[in-house]
């Protein structure tokens, strides 16, 4: 199944393209002016969890549920306990941070790796002692999963994120078993309000400026937002007094 074959959440579409004219996801980075799909910004990762954004299209998720794709092993695992009426829980910590019901059916739909047991991995990769190689394939089966919580946090293996229990699982192996769970999804598009910061965008010197800002000592953050409402006041004041001034000519 082509991308072009898929239709976009409202929030995919508001996102930067690459040359083809791809959407790139909020945690791809960006080298020279071109995404690297291949790779995933752990720095992007850590703030789409602390705002709770999701990492396909930058926007904000609202209480509830969070959802992302399982491998074929995972996937199984997951369907047998809730099968069972069981509880699931993983403490293992994962570089794949979560996102909106729609948005991660469209993932795993259009991305060359997850839409077909055919799929290869861009790049190798080592995280938390899981040798994966390049190239290395999807293989068979796949699920896109809802969790009932999750969060960031540092773990004896290395920062990551770590999911609560899983709380209901859409199988599949191919993109077009999704097609009818996206179609039903995209009827109620929770993507449709906020928006993407600019600092999920291509500029990776706006993300560092972010990232620093998010490590700042609790009272230091309170400082700067004590700082930006009194710029906020001035600014709506100095508009008020200059509409009154308008008025009275």
């Amino acid at each position: 199944m082509r991308v072009t074959d898929v239709t976009m959440p409202t929030g995919v579409t508001a996102r930067p393209r690459d040359g083809r004219g791809y959407p790139v996801p909020a945690i791809t980075p960006w080298e020279d002016g071109a995404p690297q799909f291949a790779n995933t910004s752990m720095g992007r990762v850590f703030l789409c969890v602390a705002e709770r954004r999701c990492t396909v299209c930058g926007r904000e998720m609202q209480p509830g549920p969070v959802w992302r794709v399982v491998d074929g092993d995972e996937a199984e695992m997951i369907d047998a306990v809730l099968s069972h009426g069981k509880e699931f829980l993983n403490n293992a910590p994962t570089a794949e941070a979560p996102g909106h019901r729609t948005c991660m059916i469209y993932a795993a739909m259009v991305c060359p790796f997850l839409s077909s047991p055919e799929g290869r991995r861009g790049e190798a990769s080592n995280m938390y002692g899981a040798d994966l190689p390049k190239g290395d394939a999807r293989g068979t089966g796949g699920a896109v999963v809802a969790y009932n919580d999750y969060k960031f946090e540092q773990t004896p293996v290395g920062p990551g994120v770590v999911y609560g229990a899983p709380i209901e699982i859409i199988n599949y192996d191919r993109a077009e078993d999704l097609q009818g769970a996206l179609t039903a999804a995209l009827t109620n598009d929770e993507t449709g309000t906020g928006r993407s910061p600019a600092w999920l965008g291509e500029d990776e010197q706006l993300l560092e400026s972010a990232l620093r800002k998010a490590m700042l000592p609790p009272q230091e953050k309170q400082v700067l937002a004590a700082r930006r409402r009194a710029a906020q006041t001035k600014k709506r004041q100095q508009k008020q007094a200059k509409a009154s001034r308008k008025k009275n000519r």
